[in-house]
This record gives structure tokens, sequence and C-alpha cells, in this order.
């Protein structure tokens, strides 16, 4: 997303695989709201929401990529922290103070609470989320980056963070399942080591740079391409069996920190960087208003559902591929407007 997770590009050394990774992942957070609409409401045994997790499934890459893209990127080049707390996260400021003034006062304009309207706007709607992780992931910039310049420490640090915020949680989770108890104490036996440092997006953001970074053989692609499919079909089948086993939706599979979320995401990334570097003049653009996108396709979706148009108006198989388009085309165009307005560029887009 532009002007959030981008840092500017030379033209000579400007990566084309960024552009189409970020028009795509704007993309897929589409989907992924969109099937999530009635994803908590719906039988889980029912075949709707088996075809909501599948999509829901399908795109648990996208903000995994974002946080890739922007490591890459800022981690690649010398940045003072002045310049990313004067541009990069004062823009990220000033854009959460207008988005989330508009959707507050759509709450307001709903519910008629003034208090619950305020409480709204400081928290934010559910997808501003993304601001204050990626702000945090900012400001430890100077920090991160000296791991990035040693690649044995990179590694290491990698590898930590597998173990440690991927690995051990997910075993924990599955043992949960099954009895709360032993799952509790294992959690709990884990949690002495206090590993927090290696924990959270800080290893997206690390491991972005290092795949911009290293040459992948053909092999090494094969098995990346290999295990992110079953990353996909992992996240599909376990989700659906904890759901049916709980019998109520359960989406501890679908967390960032999942192996198999981790699988999908680094798949995608290899798999743009090896077939898509390449430039398009449209999808350049449509790069260029990503962040918008993703700052006003809630509102577009709320817009939807206020005119009846949800996931459940149709078979969700066609109904949420066909909704998404539809959210992508209006807030593209929306972005694209605001794009071309000066002031509005600079501090909300």
């Amino acid at each position: 997303m532009k002007n959030c997770v981008e840092v500017d590009q030379p033209e000579q050394t400007r990566q084309h695989y960024f552009d189409f990774l970020r028009v795509f992942a704007a993309f897929a957070v589409m989907i992924l709201h969109v099937s999530a609409e009635n994803w908590y409401t719906a039988d889980v045994c029912s075949l709707e929401w088996g075809v909501m997790n599948f999509y829901d499934s399908l795109v648990r890459w996208a903000v995994p990529v974002f946080v890739m893209i922007s490591g890459a990127l800022f981690l690649s080049r010398d940045i003072t922290l002045k310049k990313i707390v004067s541009k990069y996260i004062f823009r990220i400021f000033t854009a959460f103070l207008f988005w989330s003034f508009i959707y507050a006062f759509a709450y307001y304009a709903k519910h008629r609470n003034v208090m619950g309207a305020i409480a709204f706007f400081v928290k934010g709607s559910y997808h501003l989320w993304f601001l204050f992780m990626i702000t945090g992931l900012y400001l430890i910039i100077p920090f991160v980056k000296k791991i990035a310049e040693s690649a044995s420490l990179t590694k290491y640090f990698l590898l930590l963070a597998f173990i440690s915020a991927f690995l051990i949680p997910e075993f924990v989770q599955i043992i949960s399942l099954f009895s709360e108890k032993y799952g509790l104490f294992a959690e709990n036996v884990f949690n002495k080591f206090s590993l927090n440092f290696v924990t959270g997006f800080t290893s997206y953001f690390l491991l972005g740079y290092l795949l911009s970074k290293v040459y992948i053989s053909r092999n090494a692609e094969r098995l990346i391409y290999t295990a992110g499919i079953i990353g996909f079909i992992l996240t599909i089948l376990m989700s659906l069996c904890a759901s049916r086993f709980k019998g109520e939706p359960f989406m501890g599979f679908y967390d960032y920190y999942n192996v198999n979320v981790l699988c999908e995401g680094i798949a995608v990334f290899v798999f743009f960087k090896a077939k898509f570097n390449r430039s398009v003049k449209i999808i350049r653009l449509l790069s260029q208003y990503s962040f918008g996108a993703y700052l006003v396709h809630v509102a577009v979706i709320m817009l939807l559902l206020r005119l009846g148009l949800n996931s459940l108006t149709f078979n969700p198989i066609i109904s949420i591929p066909v909704i998404s388009v539809i959210v992508f085309v209006i807030s593209f165009s929306i972005s694209a407007v605001l794009n071309n307005i000066p002031v509005l560029k600079r501090y909300i887009v």
C-alpha cells in the first residue's frame, strides 16, 4: 500500500513485482473481508460456511505480504529516523485521523451514540489496526536494520522467530483444541522463555527483506510452492475440522503467526518475484492507489450491505468473488480520485 508500506524506489532499481504484490494483496484483503461478513453467524456444518472458509483461507497471506514488501523496501535503504517519523508515520497519523472520523461518523449515523462514536474513532474501524501495527514496525526500523546488515543474524533471528512465534504456538493451539488444561500448561511452560523480541510482525518485516535479496534456485522455488500449497490446504482443512469439532467458527488457524499461513505468504512473495518482475503501466498505477483503496474498501462493503448485497445474497461460490471485484473497482476508483487531489494525496491516501 503506497505511502504506508512503500518507501520511494529509484526508477533504475525499481522492483516491479512489488507493484503486482501490492495490487493483488489489496484484492485479497477485500476477498477476506467480504467472505468474513457472515462467517461468524453461519452454521459451520453448512455448505455456505465451508465456501466462506475456503475463500478466507485462500487469502490469509495478504497482510503478511504487505509487511514483507515494507520490510524489503525500508531495510534495503538508508532512511533516517527523522524522515521515518516526519514523512511516513506522520502520513499514517493524518490518514488515520481522517478515515477513523469517517467511520466513526458512519457509526454515529447508525447508532446515534456519541460516546460510542468517540470510542470508535479512537480505536478505529477493524481494518485500521494495520496502521497501528505498521507504525510500530517503522519505529523499530533502526534496530531491525542492524540485524538485516548481518546475514547470519538475520537467519538466526528468523530461525528463533519460526520456532517461538510460529511452530510452538501452533502446536500449543492444537493441544488446546483437545485439552484446554494441557494446552494452558504447555503455553505457560513456553512463556517462561520470554522470547518476545522475535515475536510479532517483525519476522515478516525481516523475512521480506531477506527474500528480496537472496537468489532462489528452481529447486528451492518448487519446494516453496509445494509448502505454500500445503499451507493453503491445511488452513482450509484445519479451520474446517476445528470449527466443526468445537461446534462454532474457530479462527485460530487463520492467525498470521501460524506455520501454514507463513508458508502461504512466502510462496506468494516468491512466486511474484520470480514471475512478475516487469513493468506494466496499469499495475503500477493501481499500486499507487492501493493504500487509499485499502482505507476506503470497508466503507464500500458497508454501503453494499445497506443495499442488500452480501456473501449470502446468492450462492457464495459466486457472490464472494463477484462482490469482491465490485468492491475492488469502486475502492480503487475512489482512491484514484483522491490521489488526484494534491492535499488529499499527501495526507490521507
